[in-house]
């Protein structure tokens, strides 16, 4: 059925963006100058809202990997150097999208308020996918390609990294949004992986989509690669593959001669060894978000991915030497950006700025009150820097797990394990003897109580009932069982946590 433009209100708010200077944010406390000069960017929160904050004509470059409507949960495993929980997994993000009442709303506007190509766009596509998930999420896509077109540069480019689920879906919307003629190319990045698949060919590429705001002005530097004839093979060494038609001759690169770079790119996929893992589920190499920067920037522009994940398109700007701002709705994804500078460029950690976080005490209790998941995130993931625990239910109520290490067991290494529980509103005696239970049950030498309100008395008793507990090495005393307020850390007191590999996916 073809949808009809309503005059309610609800769906005619859905477009315009919020005045940049009536930011509440980041974008409020920083001027622009110092947004687009600090060079270093994370912000934790919902890109839409962050972009429409953003002006016109800002970054030089978009190169992001969003989401592909996978139908997909995934999670990391738990690692550390130390060892890992078996088993035990955090939720990084959730690729499943559902068609309701903010998705209507969103489409509608795009057909009505946004109209022109994008409108008809939409229009034809919710005549063909009904109100299906795939629906909302292309419609999530177009909001946001919208935004992404305003603040590109005149010069700008953008790389949308997808794969077979929605890709030639996606490239309707981008045609619309930025003009058939603005299409540079689809470039697909052809990579090996190991993979179980039998009954259709193995998959083994993604299509990454690259459009100009505007094709007059682009910027892009020409890149080469060897050139690799078929003829003239004197001095070369000859190597064999077999075809239908029999045996097909090659020939190794002559490296002193270049060509022009093919639209096909042949990097590595990583693998769960590669040096550059931090576990991030989808996270892709270095190299391919070095040469898509490498191709369409210089140094010293300006290189945003509202997608950010594990920041492997900003570790590759700052290995270039070009300004970066990355967005993320979750703290797991700013959690991996910082691991990711920490390891690639441990002496730039202190110049990141990261916003979205709470920033005292106030704030942090109104991310309680507002969101009380995610605030239980920021003080597991954050706070604690311990790892998120994604089997909530099931476990008494442990939101968080560290591990650390004890010395040797019979010559091998051992490890003790602390959970966390956090509490962002009122919690009961009851509640702390559960938790009591809860560790004894994950077999947890320690714990830890975070909360937003002073313990009582009686709360204390049963805390000090756990007794305390004596690391066999360093001869350190710790309490089986602690409280830790969160205006203690904005206020500098830390808990009493043995030494270990914190926060590392």
């Amino acid at each position: 059925m073809k949808r009809t433009c309503s005059t309610q209100p609800a769906f005619r708010k859905q477009i315009p963006r919020a005045p940049f200077c009536s930011s509440t944010d980041f974008f409020k406390m920083q001027s622009i100058h110092n947004i687009l000069t600090s060079g270093r960017t994370l912000i934790r929160g919902d890109n839409l809202e962050e972009m429409r904050k953003c002006p016109d004509d800002t970054f030089d470059i978009i190169a992001t990997d969003p989401p592909f409507n996978s139908k997909r949960d995934y999670f990391v495993p738990y690692r550390d150097e130390h060892g890992k929980e078996p088993d035990t997994l955090v939720k990084a993000f959730t690729d499943t999208w559902t068609w309701g009442p903010a998705a209507m709303q969103t489409c509608e506007a795009l057909i009505c308020d946004v109209g022109g190509k994008i409108g008809e766009v939409m229009e034809g596509l919710s005549l063909f996918l009904k109100d299906t998930p795939m629906l909302a999420y292309l419609t999530m896509m177009a909001i946001r390609l919208v935004e992404m077109r305003r603040i590109l540069k005149p010069t700008g480019s953008i790389y949308l990294h997808c794969d077979p689920t929605a890709s030639h879906y996606l490239k309707i919307l981008m045609d619309a949004v930025f003009g058939p003629e603005n299409f540079r190319n689809e470039i697909v990045w052809s990579y090996q992986r190991w993979t179980g698949t039998t009954s259709r060919f193995q998959r083994m590429h993604d299509i990454i989509l690259f459009y100009a705001k505007d094709r007059a002005s682009v910027q892009f530097n020409a890149l080469t690669e060897p050139y690799s004839p078929k003829s003239k093979h004197k001095g070369k060494r000859r190597t064999t593959i077999e075809s239908s038609g029999g045996i097909v001759q090659d020939y190794t690169s002559d490296t002193s001669r270049q060509k022009a770079m093919r639209d096909v790119w042949e990097i590595s996929y990583l693998n769960s060894q590669a040096k550059e893992r931090v576990g991030y589920p989808t996270q892709k190499p270095i190299a391919l978000y070095k040469r898509i920067l490498q191709a369409s920037t210089n140094e010293g522009d300006l290189v945003l991915d509202p997608f950010c994940g594990c920041g492997t398109t900003l570790i590759a700007a700052e290995a270039l030497n070009r300004r970066w701002l990355g967005i993320d709705l979750t703290y797991l994804a700013t959690g991996a950006v910082k691991l990711q500078v920490e390891k690639f460029f441990p002496q730039l950690v202190d110049s990141v700025i990261i916003t979205g976080t709470p920033e005292n005490a106030d704030t942090a209790l109104q991310l309680a009150r507002d969101t009380p998941h995610d605030f239980e995130e920021w003080c597991v993931t954050h706070v604690l820097k311990f790892k998120s625990n994604a089997k909530k239910g099931a476990d008494g109520g442990i939101d968080g797990i560290y591990r650390f290490p004890i010395g040797k067991v019979k010559g091998r290494n051992a490890y003790g394990k602390m959970v966390a529980q956090v509490k962002g509103g009122n919690f009961t005696l009851d509640q702390v003897r559960a938790f009591r239970t809860a560790m004894a049950n994950a077999d947890a030498v320690l714990g830890i109580f975070v909360v937003t309100k002073s313990p009582t008395k009686g709360m204390q008793a049963e805390a000090r009932l756990a007794g305390t507990w004596r690391h066999p090495v360093w001869d350190m005393e710790y309490p089986r069982l602690q409280f830790y307020r969160i205006q203690d850390y904005f206020e500098g007191r830390m808990p009493k946590i043995p030494v270990g590999e914190r926060n590392i996916l």
